[in-house]
């Protein structure tokens, strides 16, 4: 298992673990045990591999969409923020996490849609956030060959029912969310005048701020904020894996402290608190929470990697 020493630290730690003075019914053998573990390891290794990049020197071909082979949006992010263009890096990871990455065809639907397809300019946010209606217009240009060619263009895993019919809306109200300044760091700078600093307590602001995002729901809302704060570009971390609004993590939640995944005995909200409090005794973060537990109940007697 990667990370031996964090496993055996989370093994431990989960083994004594009690809701209500009773171990937790979900694992209620060493498989599942095993299992929760693993994912738990893998969340941690895939967080800290955000943060290992982000340390990185970056080569110039990363930010450029038309390279087929080299472009790497999160890379662009952090080397956008490094040249102080944080507009830039926030536009970049809110298309890496509405687009998503594919398992087969890559970064090929946010390279389309940075990228302007075949045409000789790149959508950067200096151009779309100016006048939002012109990407409106260039899409519906080109929609029928791109509709034609869709399988060269899916969405990621997380984002599978989204349509390219779509985009022009939901990418206009992102930038309605930011703000008429079109400024992140204005967008930020009034979150943290109403709730202040505390970087739990501003991502609690923004989670619930992008509602205002159109076909934006509960998992793009968390994608996008908490690689926000793995990249560095704020210091915003999740109070809670917001099981309310889910539905993977809740199913895992559920079979974690309630024996079975359709078990809904317990509440969303209670569930959430129970997270909560689990993630005091282990530290692993939200995130790792909320990722490894939604992996988890698909298969929770035997590790499966999932890419999350």
């Amino acid at each position: 298992m990667k990370n031996p020493k964090l496993a055996a630290h989370l093994e431990q730690e989960l083994a004594k673990y009690r809701v209500g003075g009773k171990p937790l019914p979900g694992i209620p053998s060493q498989a599942e045990l095993t299992a929760l573990v693993a994912q738990m390891v893998d969340s941690v290794a895939r967080i800290n591999y955000v943060k290992t990049i982000a340390k990185r020197d970056i080569s110039p071909a990363r930010l450029d969409p038309k390279n087929a082979h080299m472009f790497d949006p999160l890379r662009a992010a952090i080397q956008h923020m490094r040249a102080g263009n944080e507009d830039e890096a926030f536009w970049l990871v809110f298309l890496f996490v509405h687009c998503g990455k594919n398992l087969t065809k890559g970064y090929s639907l946010l390279r389309m849609v940075y990228g302007a397809f075949n045409d000789k300019f790149v959508w950067t946010w200096k151009k779309f956030s100016a006048n939002p209606d012109a990407f409106s217009m260039w899409l519906h240009q080109h929609l029928d060959e791109l509709l034609a060619q869709s399988k060269q263009f899916p969405f990621g895993n997380h984002r599978k029912y989204e349509s390219l019919k779509h985009l022009g809306v939901t990418l206009a109200s992102y930038a309605d969310w930011v703000g008429p300044s079109r400024s992140h760091r204005q967008l930020l700078d009034a979150a943290k005048a109403e709730v202040g600093t505390d970087p739990k307590a501003l991502f609690d602001y923004l989670y619930y701020s992008m509602d205002a995002v159109h076909r934006f729901g509960r998992t793009a809302k968390f994608d996008y904020l908490t690689m926000v704060g793995k990249l560095g570009l704020e210091n915003i971390e999740p109070p809670s894996a917001y099981m309310i609004h889910g539905t993977g993590p809740v199913r895992g939640a559920r079979l974690l402290f309630g024996g079975a995944a359709d078990n809904e005995s317990l509440s969303k909200r209670k569930l959430d608190e129970l997270s909560v409090d689990l993630n005091k005794a282990l530290g692993v973060g939200m995130q790792v929470i909320e990722d490894s537990l939604c992996n988890w109940q698909k298969s929770p007697d035997k590790y499966l990697f999932f890419r999350g």
